[in-house]
């Protein structure tokens, strides 16, 4: 889970397995690149042709050699409590009518797990194997190797099979957290189920973030992510994604006692703020903020990435009192507050039309967080550019 620049290293996890276009139950992978069909790939220039994900047979065919991502995602728009059917793919929503688990499972010819503490019967030899039969960005549409596929040499991620460090994570030091005991990685380091429920259970409340999974996605989509509401190596159950999310894992980074930690947002402060409602700018160039009866939030919008003040250096409106989230320094890469400190300009508003970045001209380009991001600490901006954001330099500063 450490959060830190790879400068040269083209994957920064652990060797991945090869790959093959057939699976133990003879179905076809979404994904059929190998580590040099990747890199491959990506000085090709082919990176807007990606291929999409594999279709499982979630009605009872066995290849339905389905054509589109939704097909079996759907484009209807869900409920913000999660029980949306069309979205969940293979990960709930299992009726007497589907066939969803043998998406990932094999009753009798799994392959041997090497990374998991119980027979969890899957398909593939590791968890992060079976996750990126979809969810890999380098042959579909998806999450790790996304940006490389598609010409972006990724500089920070949160790395999968490569760590059990946490950064941040001792809460008495706010130090790093060192031999934590992870369930979803090779020998027991970070994998993708310490932080996602496949199954959708006990995970967080839905919220709209950033991604365009896919190509006919729609606006507004909200998901919770299948984010659990305990995280390997976390003692608290947070039900709503926000600092106190992070901070589950990352728990010395809120410290204040003993570390010089930047001060967050978190459910100590009253009322309660959270990536879906974190209030925000209404307009480009404006320091109004918008009531807190207005839908707010940080997802689909660059608005509240922004602090103003009223030209004096306060908070205005309903951010008076609060910290800004985790996530306003950490997200997928954008520009936001270069038309004048505290504020955010036309030319850095929300623009999504793609998936995956495919549009290089979409910000944010990519939405991959917290995964992999091709700046360091997986920050938004960088420099002075990331603290005048919310620091007016003309006006706080002595």
């Amino acid at each position: 889970m450490r959060l830190e620049s790879e400068a040269v290293r083209p994957i920064g996890r652990a060797p991945a397995l090869p790959r093959t276009h057939a699976r133990p139950d003879g179905r076809r992978s979404c994904n059929v690149t190998s580590r040099t069909a990747i890199v491959l790939a990506a000085f090709a220039a082919v990176l807007a042709a990606v291929v999409p994900a594999f279709a499982y047979p979630a009605t009872g065919t066995v290849d339905p050699s389905y054509a589109a991502c939704v097909d079996c995602h759907g484009t209807t728009t869900v409920s913000i409590a999660g029980t949306d059917t069309e979205r969940q793919g293979p990960h709930g929503n299992y009726l007497t009518s589907t066939t969803k688990c043998p998406a990932c499972h094999n009753t009798h010819g799994a392959d041997t797990p090497t990374n998991i503490s119980s027979p969890s019967l899957l398909v593939t030899a590791t968890v992060t194997d079976m996750c990126e039969t979809c969810h890999d960005g380098t042959g579909g549409q998806g999450v790790y190797g996304t940006l490389l596929a598609r010409g972006v040499y990724p500089v920070s991620k949160h790395r999968v099979d490569a760590t059990r460090t946490i950064p941040g994570g001792d809460p008495s030091t706010g130090g790093d957290l060192t031999g934590v005991v992870f369930e979803g990685g090779v020998n027991m380091t970070l994998g993708c189920i310490d932080c996602h429920s496949p199954h959708n259970k006990s995970t967080v409340a839905s919220f709209t973030g950033d991604r365009r999974r896919i190509a006919t996605d729609t606006a507004g989509y909200t998901s919770n992510r299948l984010l659990k509401q305990r995280p390997t190596s976390s003692d608290v159950t947070v039900t709503r994604y926000g600092s106190n999310w992070c901070a589950a894992c990352h728990k010395g980074s809120l410290n204040t006692a003993t570390t010089h930690n930047h001060p967050s947002e978190t459910t100590a402060t009253a009322p309660n703020y959270f990536y879906q409602d974190y209030p925000r700018a209404n307009a480009p160039s404006s320091t109004a903020i918008v009531a807190t009866s207005v839908a707010a939030g940080l997802g689909q919008n660059n608005y509240a990435y922004v602090m103003p003040t009223d030209g004096s250096g306060n908070r205005i409106g309903a951010q008076v009192g609060h910290y800004p989230l985790c996530q306003q320094c950490h997200e997928d890469v954008r520009n936001v507050g270069d038309v004048l400190q505290g504020q955010i300009g036309w030319a850095e508003t929300y623009t999504v039309t793609s998936a995956d970045g495919t549009n290089t001209a979409d910000n944010p380009r990519f939405q991959v967080f917290p995964h992999e991001s091709q700046n360091p600490l997986l920050l938004v901006e960088t420099e002075d550019d990331l603290c005048t954001n919310c620091h007016d330099p003309m006006v706080i500063l002595p």
